[in-house]
């Protein structure tokens, strides 16, 4: 009598464990159609951003411009793809398709709007959207569908998106500054830049097409918001020299990706040049065999500061224009 009821305990213990077992994939099983309805998604969508839009001449043949056009598509792409997303659903027996189909399309628009914040580009560049689609389908399904979805999974699910956010930010900076990295690494003329004293360093750009670098430095006082920054710092262009540079009778050099003929203008220094306008003054130094201009004379720039920058222009390291 214990022997068997040991027996029947023992199958029961076998038995318990086959239907955990089983159970698993029980609980995932009303999530594989939803997850394939955005894989679909997914692909759809890239099929449709590689298709050769003319959105220029779209914008102008509407009459809406570009701005608008752009408006238009943010409000009826997630409209689009609820629509799409709840036939597709019902298709494939998913009932009912349209909590699935909305709350997909909402989550699909989160994502998107996280993953550019995190990377710079939706949907991690578009071609990781059928993925990525699949998994914010499985997930509606596993919060919206009626004996699947619970008030902890809608909290959990919330939680992940609040987390999500501070941490897509800081992809994203960290993104930003290696983009910047690699730009100003890949410059085709030395690095120059002075001693700031006082003024901090804002928007460095290596042109590759130019072939120049260029900043803006801002004296203590001046935000980049101010409309008048760029007559309140100093404008700095670095530069090759171009052949109708002949100082002291012709000072023509790059300004801002614009070549500028100053005129005749005076050597203060050896190789260093000074000539003014009617609303600028400007510092020409030829260093590390490229022309650096300094552009200022504004109400907060002293003709000391701008002389002082000229003489301690050197080669500097990238973090010297990326620090904050």
């Amino acid at each position: 009598m214990d022997a068997t009821a040991e027996e029947q305990g023992g199958g029961g213990g076998a038995g318990g464990g086959g239907t955990a077992k089983r159970r698993a994939p029980e609980v995932l099983r009303p999530l594989i159609r939803p997850a394939g309805v955005g894989a679909l998604l997914g692909v759809l969508w890239i099929v449709v951003a590689t298709l050769p839009w003319d959105l220029d001449d779209f914008c102008q043949s509407e009459g809406w411009g570009c701005l608008g056009v752009a408006l238009l598509l943010m409000a009826a792409v997630p409209v689009v793809a609820a629509l799409l997303g709840w036939v597709l659903l019902r298709v494939v027996g998913v009932r009912p398709a349209w909590r699935v189909a909305g709350v997909g399309a909402l989550l699909g628009v989160l994502v998107d709007f996280l993953s550019y914040r995190a990377a710079g580009s939706g949907l991690w560049g578009s071609f990781a959207a059928p993925l990525l689609l699949a998994a914010v389908y499985a997930v509606a399904a596993a919060v919206a569908l009626p004996g699947v979805g619970t008030l902890r999974r809608w909290g959990a699910l919330a939680g992940v998106l609040v987390l999500l956010w501070p941490v897509t930010g800081a992809l994203g900076d960290h993104s930003l500054a290696e983009q910047e990295e690699r730009r100003l690494a890949a410059s085709k003329v030395p690095l120059l830049a002075p001693e700031l004293k006082g003024y901090r360093v804002y928007f460095p750009e290596a042109n590759p097409y130019g072939g120049t670098f260029g900043y803006l430095l801002l004296p203590p006082g001046v935000k980049t918001s101010d409309a008048d920054r760029e007559h309140r710092g100093i404008r700095v262009t670095v530069g090759p020299q171009v052949p109708g540079f002949a100082p002291p009778t012709a000072c023509e050099a790059e300004s801002s990706g614009v070549r500028v003929n100053a005129g005749p203008c005076e050597q203060v220094a050896p190789d260093t040049w000074r000539s003014t306008t009617y609303d600028s003054v400007r510092y020409i130094a030829r260093r590390q065999g490229v022309i650096v201009v300094l552009t200022g004379g504004g109400p907060t720039v002293s003709d000391g500061d701008m002389r002082a920058m000229a003489d301690s222009l050197k080669v500097r390291k990238i973090g010297f224009f990326l620090d904050d």
